[in-house]
C-alpha cells in the first residue's frame, strides 16, 4: 500500500504541543511530507488549525476536520486533531485468534466500590494522573488483603475480586507499585527483539470499562473499551505477563473498529493503524491494553489509567482469564503521536516501570523510570527539536533519543520487526519488564547496538553511558 498518505497522523497534535509548558513550535500549516516509500498527509495539503474552532482545510482544498477523516475542535477552539489519525499501511488484521473476556470486569459494591482511603465517591483517592491509589488497597499477594480486596477505579465504579482475592508470596514494587499475584513463573529467557517473539497471539476486544473523553473525534459521544493483545496460551505459558498499555495517536485505533474507524483509501479514512505494533509485543510476552478511545491525552482519569485500573482488578479476580497470569508489578506505557504526549502526562506514575514515547512528547514532570525517546529524522509534523528537549530534561533517569533519519510521523510502524521502531520497543520493555539483560547491549553503552545503526542518530544521557 502506498504509505505517502499518512504523515499527517499528528499535525493536530503538533499544533497542542504548542500550548504545553516545553512544546515547542508547531509545524506548519502545510501538511506533511510526502517523500515516496514513507508515509503523508493529506495528498491535497494537510489541515491547519481554525482560530474559531476545530480544524480546517487549508486554502488549496485541505480536508475539514470530521468524524470521517480527521477531527474536529471543541467548542472553544479546542484540542485540535491530526487529519487523518494516525499512521498508515495495509488494512490491519484482528490480531490472531480473538477470545472472549469480561466486558466489563467485575462489578462493584452497592457503594461504588471498597473504599480504603475514606474517599467520599466510594472508591480509592485517585493518583494526580486518576488512577487509583495501589498503595493503599491494590493488588496484593501474601494471603489477600488486609482492606476488602482490590481497589475500586478512580470514579468510584468498579471494584475488583470479591473480598480481595489473594495472592501467595508475591514481589513488591517500591514507591506506590502494585504487588503482583502472579508467582513462581519461569524466568524469561532473552529473545531476538527483531524477530517476532515466540507467541501466538490473540485478541480480546471491546473489553474492559467504557473510558474516554467526549466527544471523541471519531466516536462522537459514544465512549468506547479496550482491546487486548496477549499471547494465546496466557494460562498455560508458566509466565508471568508483564503489563504495556498503549495509548493511541488523534484519530486512530489500534486496529479498524467498524463502522466509525475504519481504513478505507478511498474514503480517506485512517482509524486502526497500530496492528503491528500490538502483534509484535504480545509475541513477545507482553499482555498489551489498547484504549479505543481516540483522544488519548484527554480525560479524568486518562483512558489508559482508567483501562490499567480495570485489568489490575481483573488480575486479581479468579473468574477472569487473566487471574494470577499478569505480572502486575512490572508495567509500562508507550505511545504515539498525541498518545506519546499522553504517556509524557503519566511520568510520575507509580506503578510504571518504564515508558517510551514515539514522535510526541510533552513537559515532564516527575519521571522516575528509564524514558525511551523515538523520532523521526523526516517527520515534518511533530520533528526531533521537541522529543530532544524532553529527553535533556531526565537527567537522574537513564534515558535515550533515537531519531531514525529516514522515518517521518507515521511510515515507522510498517518495517517490519527489523525495523527500528518494532525492535527497540520490543528490547526496551523486554530489558526493564522482563529483566532481559542480554538486550541491554541496544541501549546501554556508548558502543550499543543502536548506537552504531547507521538507521539512526542515537543520544544517551550519562546514565546510559555506563
Amino acid at each position: 500500500m502506498n504509505q505517502t498518505r499518512r504523515t499527517t497522523t499528528g499535525i493536530c497534535l503538533a499544533l497542542l504541543l504548542a500550548a504545553c509548558g516545553s512544546g515547542g513550535t508547531s509545524p506548519s500549516n502545510a501538511g506533511g511530507s510526502s517523500k515516496a516509500g514513507g508515509t503523508s498527509g493529506n495528498p491535497t495539503g494537510g489541515t491547519s488549525g481554525s482560530s474559531s474552532g476545530g480544524v480546517t482545510g487549508s486554502p488549496k482544498g485541505g480536508t475539514t476536520g470530521s468524524l470521517a477523516g480527521g477531527t474536529t475542535g471543541n467548542s472553544t477552539g479546542g484540542t485540535p486533531g491530526e487529519s487523518t489519525g494516525g499512521t498508515s499501511g495495509p488494512k490491519g488484521g484482528t490480531g490472531g485468534e480473538t477470545t472472549a473476556s469480561p466486558s466489563g470486569g467485575t462489578t462493584g459494591t452497592a457503594t461504588g466500590g471498597t473504599t480504603t482511603t475514606g474517599s467520599p465517591s466510594g472508591g480509592t483517592t485517585p493518583t494526580p494522573t486518576g488512577g487509583s491509589t495501589t498503595a493503599k488497597g491494590g493488588a496484593v499477594g501474601g494471603g489477600g488483603t488486609a482492606t476488602a480486596g482490590t481497589t475500586g477505579s478512580a470514579t468510584g465504579g468498579k471494584s475488583g475480586g470479591t473480598g480481595g482475592q489473594a495472592g501467595n508470596t508475591g514481589v513488591g514494587a517500591a514507591d506506590g507499585g502494585v504487588v503482583s499475584g502472579c508467582v513462581g513463573g519461569k524466568a524469561w529467557p532473552t529473545a531476538n527483539p527483531a524477530a517476532a517473539g515466540p507467541f501466538t497471539v490473540a485478541a480480546d476486544k471491546g473489553v474492559g470499562p467504557l473510558a474516554g473523553y467526549t466527544p471523541d473525534p471519531i466516536y462522537g459521544d459514544q465512549q468506547q473499551r479496550f482491546n487486548i493483545y496477549r499471547p494465546k496460551d496466557l494460562a498455560t505459558s508458566g509466565y508471568c505477563h508483564p503489563i504495556l498499555v498503549w495509548a493511541n495517536g488523534h484519530t486512530d485505533n489500534p486496529e479498524p473498529n467498524p463502522p466509525l474507524c475504519v481504513t478505507d483509501s478511498a474514503a480517506n479514512k485512517w482509524c486502526g493503524q497500530y496492528l503491528p505494533m500490538m502483534q509484535h509485543l504480545a509475541s513477545h510476552g507482553f499482555v498489551v491494553i489498547a484504549s479505543l478511545s481516540t483522544t488519548t491525552s484527554k480525560g479524568t482519569p486518562l483512558p489508559t489509567i482508567a483501562g490499567l485500573d480495570w485489568l489490575l482488578q481483573q488480575a486479581e479476580d479468579s473468574t477472569s482469564p487473566y487471574y494470577h497470569r499478569l505480572d502486575t508489578a512490572n508495567i509500562g506505557q508507550l505511545g504515539h503521536s498525541e498518545g506519546a504526549m499522553s504517556t509524557c502526562m503519566v511520568a510520575s506514575e507509580p506503578r510504571y516501570k518504564a515508558l517510551a514515547s514515539i514522535c510526541g512528547t510533552t513537559t515532564l514532570k516527575g519521571v522516575h523510570t528509564p524514558f525511551l525517546f523515538f523520532c523521526g529524522g523526516k517527520d515534518t509534523v511533530v520533528g526531533c527539536d521537541n522529543p530532544r528537549t524532553a529527553f535533556l530534561s531526565v537527567t537522574d533517569q537513564p534515558a535515550i533519543l533515537i531519531d531514525e533519519l529516514n522515518s517521518d510521523h507515521g511510515s515507522w510502524v510498517y518495517q517490519g520487526a527489523k525495523g527500528v521502531s518494532l525492535s527497540m520497543a520490543a528490547a526496551w520493555f523486554r530489558v526493564h519488564l522482563m529483566n532481559d539483560t542480554a538486550n541491554r547491549k541496544y541501549f546501554y553503552g556508548s558502543s550499543c547496538t543502536f548506537c552504531t545503526d547507521s538507521r539512526v542518530k542515537v543520544e544517551q544521557n550519562s546514565l546510559m553511558t555506563q
